[in-house]
């Protein structure tokens, strides 16, 4: 009996706890990041077969131009800040994705 009342007790209060947990929002970066910056990064972990290279459906993230509908509609910004869900095949380094974000938080400077 007293293993359920302890059981409980502690599904209880961990429940609790949790819904008071709050993400604090992240800085913005203030480093100004170019598309030349990171044109590496993206020929690297973004245009590649099957992905981004422009016959995949996917868009065409050869060139800035490419880009231009995924940034407009988030697209670039809730896969790769937000969701962490791209790249798909490849991973990125602390300092590769503090590039994208600083990318994204400047406006997506061209250069």
């Amino acid at each position: 009996m007293k293993r359920l009342v302890f059981a409980i007790s502690f599904l209880y209060f961990s429940v609790l706890s949790c819904t008071k947990d709050q993400v604090p929002p992240r800085e913005k970066c203030t480093d100004a990041v170019t598309y030349e910056d990171i044109e590496f990064l993206i020929e690297r972990s973004c245009a590649t077969s099957g992905c981004h290279d422009g016959s995949s459906g996917y868009g065409d993230y050869h060139n800035f131009e490419g880009m231009k509908t995924d940034i407009a509609n988030g697209g670039f910004e809730a896969e790769v800040i937000l969701n962490g869900t791209m790249p798909k095949d490849d991973t990125l380094s602390t300092e590769e994705f503090r590039l994208f974000q600083c990318w994204v938080d400047n406006g997506y400077l061209e250069e």
